[in-house]
């Protein structure tokens, strides 16, 4: 039935790639600069994904086509995931249907989302992508070396990009495959936003042209537009949404306020001061997913549950900037670039360069290190002598970044560390006045800060390099080297100190509260030391057997769900949106409560109860979607979040090994403090006694 200018091969192996028509379609969309698939309208997405699918089932003799209808010609299983759940649809059909029908069966949303997730990690899995932390993807360094893909051969292999633009932009006759490909992208309007519009001006006849090559692929192409994705001349970037002042105020105002607006002047900050959660918790049964809090001069619009997560986690990157919350911060630091003040490509660029001095991975590799820090510091702890539970997680904590992360010991700085980084979140949370950066102390600080980063520089010199693999510093350095514009000088000391900045403070105060539940739990506690014993025995901690640590692993996730130690993510909406009915305009300040689900019932049955079963496979409570979200969302997910979980757990099970810890008083209940970050108060005191 397929007859055409370019007709299809009668053996579809001599077509058959290493990747499918969905996995080519995601690598072309994907943006090398932002880790991001290009922002395509949803629809034109599933579409595109559908096409794929059909597409592949003809190369694989399983459909046929003709200009009215879609045929079945064998219904025989593929063994492919991608494939087999659409040809089983097909195969079920009680009558011969066109092929805009199926183009709307297989983009129905469960269908088509279920293809991009297996789509995308068919790549990582074949190394042709790699998986960021908050969605983002990154082609492989070889791939971005060789421009073709390990494990594909011949032309297949070949850059699909590469593949595509050479088609457009030459005379070369194209292989039947891309024609299909071109035809696909251009049929769903994607182009438009892979070509600026001098571009498509140059190539749009070429591009025609091509399409006209092949039946299935021209079939396709009107199937699709059948189903109403708009031609490809229409799509050339979201249109932007431009209103007035005084469109904005109407847009905010018909979002309902907390409590009516709260006191006259104060607004609702009276009722947030300590943990904000609970009472947003309570906003969001009463008012629902999207609702304003004022707090003085600050005015908010808050976006909490389940719904908010996913819709951040999805759309973030294309509606929110993070860099006006930080800029106080990243100020105070005497920084232009701050990690968390970045947005975009940049930041994008460095959580590439870090990501492996802040990874699980690189831990794993120094577990000896990492532990001989923590017997270090728990051997010379005065024995059955009350003291204060945080400042010791926080000495153990920042020495063990300072060894893993710099390959240098700061136990010297660490007081500096921590005067100087609490002055920089005060500025950034309490909007405190700048000049607090200032006064003498401060000033002894960052001379501190200053020295220590001196000695990290030093220690890269050859005559003090040690052999230890590289690490976080290493990559600063690196990435100094080959730009020097983009990681100046000016922006070393920022990029050295920022380990520290999330150790010292989110690591050290989740391990004093896991402590405080352990020591609350006794049951949970003894299976905790039956783990922390066999990882010591045997030849000592192994990555393997720190992985295997279950039960610790457990209550290190019910103490980052109990203690929110960031429980919301305020953020500045740079292009409108819509969300559950309300219009969110440009220049909204908007706060994400990311962990108000973890405070209701429905999700986590019992909520305030202490309870490490949630996370067995048989609740498995954490995996419904939007509802656990302990290290923030999207791109700004926290990079070091697999560094801290094995942190954690090595830290708490070598000090659990080495000593017997007593809660003084033994009847204490936790107080936490907000004074710009949640931690726990001094009055949590604990003893320490050796083990025999």
């Amino acid at each position: 039935m397929s007859a055409a200018w370019m007709p299809l091969p009668k053996n579809a192996e001599q077509m058959r790639p290493g990747l499918r028509f969905a996995e080519e379609l995601l690598l072309l969309l994907l943006d090398k600069d932002t880790g991001a698939l290009a922002p395509v309208p949803e629809r034109s997405l599933r579409c595109a994904l559908a096409g794929a699918v059909l597409l592949d089932l003809a190369l694989e003799n399983r459909i046929d086509t003709d200009l009215e209808r879609l045929f079945l010609v064998d219904s025989t299983p593929i063994s492919d995931d991608l494939l087999d759940p659409g040809l089983r649809l097909i195969a079920r059909a009680a009558e011969t249907r066109d092929t805009a029908y199926w183009i709307e069966r297989l983009a129905e949303p469960a269908h088509a989302r279920q293809v991009r997730r297996d789509a995308l990690d068919r790549l990582v899995e074949k190394g042709i992508l790699e998986r960021e932390t908050g969605g983002l993807l990154s082609v492989a360094h070889r791939v971005v070396r060789s421009r073709r893909y390990p494990q594909v051969g011949g032309e297949a292999g070949r850059e699909v990009e590469l593949r595509v633009m050479t088609v457009l932009f030459s005379e070369e006759i194209p292989d039947p495959r891309d024609v299909m490909l071109i035809a696909l992208v251009n049929a769903c309007g994607i182009f438009g936003r892979l070509l600026s519009p001098g571009e498509m001006t140059e190539v749009r006849d070429r591009i025609e042209l091509i399409c006209k090559m092949e039946l299935i692929g021209r079939t396709v192409l009107a199937a699709i537009r059948q189903a109403g994705v708009p031609r490809v001349e229409s799509v050339h970037g979201r249109r932007p949404t431009l209103r007035s002042r005084a469109a904005r105020a109407r847009a905010l105002d018909a979002i309902p306020l907390a409590d009516g607006g709260g006191l006259p002047i104060v607004g609702n900050a009276f009722r947030m001061l300590g943990d904000p959660i609970p009472y947003l918790a309570r906003q969001y049964r009463e008012k629902g997913p999207v609702f304003r809090v004022r707090a003085f001069s600050h005015a908010f619009t808050v976006l909490a549950g389940p719904e908010a997560n996913t819709f951040i986690q999805r759309h973030g990157r294309q509606h929110l900037r993070n860099v006006d919350f930080y800029a106080s911060m990243t100020r105070a630091l005497a920084a232009h670039r701050f990690i968390l003040g970045m947005d975009g490509a940049e930041h994008f660029r460095l959580r590439k360069v870090l990501r492996n001095g802040y990874s699980k991975s690189y831990f794993l590799d120094r577990i000896d290190d990492a532990v001989g820090t923590v017997v270090r510091e728990i051997d010379d702890l005065p024995v059955r002598t009350p003291m204060a539970a945080m400042p010791i997680l926080q000495r153990v904590i920042g020495k063990q970044i300072g060894v893993l992360c710099t390959s240098v010991r700061a136990d010297e700085y660490m007081e500096d560390l921590v005067t100087y980084l609490d002055g920089a979140i005060a500025v950034m949370m309490m909007r405190r006045p700048r000049f607090v950066m200032r006064t003498p102390r401060m000033r002894r600080a960052r001379a501190g800060l200053e020295a220590l980063c001196e000695q990290l520089l030093k220690a890269r010199e050859a005559e003090h390099r040690e052999a230890n693999a590289p690490d976080l510093i290493d990559d600063v350095l690196a990435l100094h080297q080959a730009d020097p514009q983009f990681m100046p000088e000016t922006e070393l000391m920022s990029a050295c100190i920022g380990p520290f900045a999330a150790g010292l403070h989110t690591a050290a105060s989740v391990a004093t509260c896991m402590l405080y539940e352990l020591l609350k739990h006794p049951g949970t506690m003894t299976r905790v030391i039956r783990e922390a014993d066999a990882l010591f025995a045997d030849g000592g901690p192994t990555a393997g057997k720190l992985r295997g640590m279950d039960v610790t692993h457990r209550v290190g996730m019910e103490t980052l769900r109990l203690y929110q130690v960031a429980p919301a993510l305020v953020r500045t909406v740079v292009n409108a949106f819509e969300f559950e009915g309300y219009a969110i305009p440009a220049g909204t300040t908007v706060m994400f409560a990311n962990t108000v689900p973890h405070v209701l019932p429905e999700y986590f049955p019992e909520p305030h109860r202490f309870d490490i079963e949630r996370y067995g496979p048989e609740r498995a409570e954490h995996r419904q979607p939007g509802v656990y979200a302990p290290f923030g969302l999207g791109t700004h997910r926290c990079l070091g979040s697999g560094f801290m979980e094995v942190s954690l757990a090595l830290t708490l099970a070598t000090m659990l090994h080495r000593a017997d810890i007593t809660m003084h008083p033994r009847s204490y209940r936790l107080k936490m403090g907000y004074s710009h970050l949640a931690a726990p108060k001094s009055s949590f005191k604990i003893m320490v006694t050796p083990r025999q």
